[in-house]
């Protein structure tokens, strides 16, 4: 078994997934470098002809390729994790960039005990959005675990154990329905479920934002995430 599955989920990225798999084989290189067995894998989920073409040739540089017609990103990373043979779990979305320092500084926090989920230090969002987002720390005494209720603080571009997403595997999206946030509902779950999500120090993600991201089209037409009982004050009462 692998240490770490690092995955490259893509659709319609096209050049920019060229770049992410890039960006994802530095971070590879470097967490090989110390140590640490990484599997790669690639998923393309209905992938246009431009980014099947921008990762045509990733099997030579020892990525596993699988290609799924889902159009649904959480049903993309369950089918991923079922494929992947490392003890964690990297996602990397097909536009979005890591530090070369991610995998390897995430995997010795998460080394340290089996219930914690690693995120970045910062998101550096570029692209039709240009900001700086500092993730909080769930042992910082000053984060406040309530603000789960009415928003993530995280997102699903974490390294986890590979347990954590067979327990809690991502929810179906379904915004006709009127609930998408795939990644919030997976946050509120795992930490119901007593996984502690960290921040690892001196790492960055960089995210592009884009109109017409599925992001942008779930928020715009005002979904909700699906029912947790993180989300109900009778949870709380009991649990604080």
């Amino acid at each position: 078994m692998a240490d770490v599955t690092a995955i490259l989920t893509a659709h319609g990225e096209g050049v920019m997934a060229g770049l992410s798999f890039r960006s994802l084989l530095d971070a590879v290189g470097v967490a090989r470098a110390d140590g640490i067995d990484v599997e790669v894998l690639v998923v393309l989920d209905n992938p246009t002809a431009a980014t099947a073409a921008v990762l045509a040739e990733a099997d030579r540089h020892g990525a596993a390729v699988a290609t799924v017609s889902y159009a649904d990103q959480g049903k993309v990373r369950n089918h991923a994790v079922g494929l992947a043979a490392g003890g964690h779990v990297a996602f990397l979305d097909g536009d979005d960039l890591w530090s070369e320092n991610w995998l390897v500084d995430a995997y010795r926090l998460c080394a340290e005990s089996v219930r914690t989920i690693a995120h970045p230090e910062l998101n550096w969002f570029f692209g039709d959005q240009q900001n700086l987002y500092f993730l909080p720390d769930q042992t910082d005494p000053a984060f406040d675990p309530a603000f789960l209720r009415v928003a993530n603080p995280w997102d699903a571009l974490c390294l986890a154990p590979r347990a954590a997403y067979v327990e809690h595997p991502f929810a179906d999206r379904a915004v006709a329905d009127g609930y998408a946030y795939e990644d919030w509902h997976w946050m509120l779950e795992t930490y119901r479920g007593g996984y502690v999500h960290r921040v690892v120090p001196e790492t960055i993600h960089f995210k592009r934002r884009r109109e017409g991201s599925q992001f942008v089209q779930a928020r715009s037409r005002r979904v909700l995430t699906r029912p947790s009982e993180v989300l109900d004050f009778a949870w709380w009462q009991e649990h604080r």
